[in-house]
């Protein structure tokens, strides 16, 4: 994947590498075509924050399950 950081700067990407059309873009998303036709002129920061939390997401690592964590013993293991 590109390392893109704002939801214009995707749609341009989807738009000219690879030749969607905003119609096809909210086929695919489900996103409304009007919003997308907004986005891409100028995204809300929201929608670029939203981005941010997603790679922050994407860039950690799974915490490890430790022992602390298990389900609590029932009475007949005991």
């Amino acid at each position: 994947m590109h390392s893109m950081s704002t939801t214009t700067e995707l749609l341009k990407l989807l738009r000219t590498e690879f030749q969607l059309t905003q119609t096809e873009i909210s086929k695919r998303t489900g996103i409304p075509q009007p919003r997308l036709s907004r986005w891409e002129q100028e995204a809300p920061a929201v929608a670029d924050d939203a981005l941010k939390i997603e790679q922050l997401v994407r860039s950690m690592k799974k915490p490890r399950k430790t022992r602390a964590a298990k389900a609590p013993a029932t009475a007949q293991e005991v």
